[in-house]
């Protein structure tokens, strides 16, 4: 492997690397056990991390990142998983009361009385005591009219990016061409052939309201007479699809307007040391330069 690949850095590099060896770990899978459905359990983030620092400043930014790491990862491979966890009872000096964890998502310390709350379903108390939940409550694929390939989501711009293919034909060629798919097992390129014809062209998206109220739903990538709508109060983005023909592939792009502020920057290697990797670069070349020239004859 060149070094360099094996290199991360920042919440990008957190972010690639841990979709990395998920998609490795799924992929595997595929290559022992087929095309078959996986679940990754029991997946989340300490609350207490650093000493218990947030318990103290209540900011959550590097459970945020890390959340949000691990999440781009599992939605990159395109798997289910079980988010750990919800406890109503969590507070900070027992945590979870279970093994010494402390990874629930909510805080009885930071809500309201139950008596405080409205239930209505849409209201936004029920949140309260809540904590990183920018980085929990996200988009996904609910019902996809065939077969998912790709999703991307960016929580600091509530960007993401869905692509998903209708179901081939079982012909000879195409069984061919699936089955040098399976033995590649990769999760952005999986069997088409073999699957029961669709029985809708309709595609549902939750997408919350926490992400969508007060702005305006934006679907880049449709088709000709492709429609969609969305139900804030479902929380659902339906596309329904006009051209369903074997084999088509739909790539959307949905976006919010406004945006959300940013939680975080997104840093990288070069984001971060560019500038002065290039100053360096720029200064050993001058140097060189003038060395050479310094002992070329007149």
């Amino acid at each position: 492997m060149f070094p360099l690949k094996a290199f991360y850095w920042g919440q990008k590099g957190a972010r690639d690397n841990f979709a990395l060896q998920v998609r490795n770990i799924v992929e595997a899978g595929y290559r022992s056990l087929g095309e078959t459905p996986v679940v990754i359990g029991e997946c989340g983030i300490p609350m207490d991390m650093n000493n218990g620092e947030s318990f103290e400043t209540d900011r959550w930014d590097w459970q945020t990142k890390m959340m949000d790491a691990m999440l781009t990862a599992l939605e990159r491979s395109l798997v289910g998983f079980t988010l750990w966890n919800y406890n109503p009872d969590n507070d900070d000096h027992t945590g979870d009361d279970w093994n010494g964890e402390n990874f629930s998502w909510f805080s009885q310390k930071r809500a309201l009385p139950s008596s405080w709350l409205d239930h209505n379903q849409t209201s936004p108390t029920l949140d309260n005591g809540g904590r990183i939940l920018r980085a929990v409550v996200r988009p996904y694929p609910a019902k996809t009219a065939g077969i998912p390939l790709r999703f991307d989501y960016e929580m600091n711009t509530g960007e993401f990016t869905f692509e998903w293919a209708v179901p081939e034909e079982t012909t000879e060629s195409n069984k061919s061409v699936d089955a040098n798919r399976a033995s590649r097992a990769s999760v952005h390129d999986p069997p088409r052939t073999g699957l029961p014809p669709l029985k809708t062209n309709k595609t549902e998206i939750f997408l919350p309201s926490q992400l969508a109220h007060g702005r305006k739903v934006l679907v880049r990538g449709l088709k000709n007479e492709d429609k969609y709508t969305y139900d804030e109060v479902h929380q659902t983005l339906t596309i329904a699809t006009h051209d369903n023909a074997p084999g088509t592939v739909h790539r959307i792009m949905v976006s919010v307007d406004p945006p959300p502020k940013p939680a975080f920057i997104v840093n990288d290697f070069w984001s971060d040391w560019g500038l002065h990797v290039f100053t360096a670069a720029a200064f050993v070349v001058s140097f060189i330069v003038f060395l050479v020239l310094s002992y070329v004859p007149y």
